[in-house]
C-alpha cells in the first residue's frame, strides 16, 4: 500500500504540538525534518512552515482522504513529534487522542503505532528514521484493526 504523505499529515503533527500553546524548537525541527525526509513539494512546505509559525488546531486538518497506512503513520508520527521536547503535556495527549479519533483508529491500532515508534528508536529529531517507521507500519498493517 502506498503512503501518500502530504501537507495534511504534517499539519496534523503541528496541530497536536500546538495543543499546549507552544511550538518548542525541538518539535519545530522534528516537523521540518519530517517534511524533508518525506520529500514535500515547495507549496506544501510553505503550508507546513505556516503551521509551525502560527498556532493551528485539528480543525485545520483534513483526514478524510487519507488511506489506512497514511492515517496510521500520521498518528504514529504525531506521537513521536510531541515527545521530542522530553515530555508530553496533558493537552498534547488529549490532542493526540482526538487525532486518533478523527483518523478512525482503534485502541489496538494506536497501541501498535506507539510500539512502532518505540521500536524505530531515537527520540531526537535528527536521528529518527520516518522511512523505517513507514516500513514497520506497512508490514504490520494487515494485523492492525482500524475499525
Amino acid at each position: 500500500m502506498d503512503l501518500e504523505i502530504g501537507r495534511d499529515t504534517l499539519v496534523a503533527l503541528a496541530a497536536v504540538v500546538w495543543a499546549d500553546g507552544e511550538m518548542a524548537p525541538e518539535e519545530a525541527q522534528g516537523i521540518r525534518m519530517a517534511a524533508q525526509q518525506l520529500g514535500l513539494q515547495q507549496g506544501d512546505l510553505s503550508a507546513v512552515e505556516s503551521a509551525i509559525a502560527q498556532r493551528i488546531t485539528l480543525d485545520h486538518v483534513e483526514t478524510i482522504r487519507m488511506n489506512r497506512l497514511t492515517r496510521l503513520f500520521t498518528y504514529a508520527a504525531a506521537g513521536w513529534v510531541v515527545g521530542l521536547k522530553g515530555h508530553v503535556d496533558a493537552k498534547e495527549q488529549e490532542a493526540l487522542r482526538l487525532l486518533g479519533d478523527r483518523l478512525g483508529l482503534s485502541n489496538v491500532a494506536r497501541e501498535r503505532a506507539e510500539r512502532a515508534v518505540q521500536s524505530v528508536g531515537s527520540a531526537s529529531a535528527g536521528a529518527f528514521d520516518l522511512m523505517a517507521l513507514r516500513s514497520k507500519l506497512s508490514a504490520g498493517l494487515s494485523q492492525v484493526g482500524l475499525e
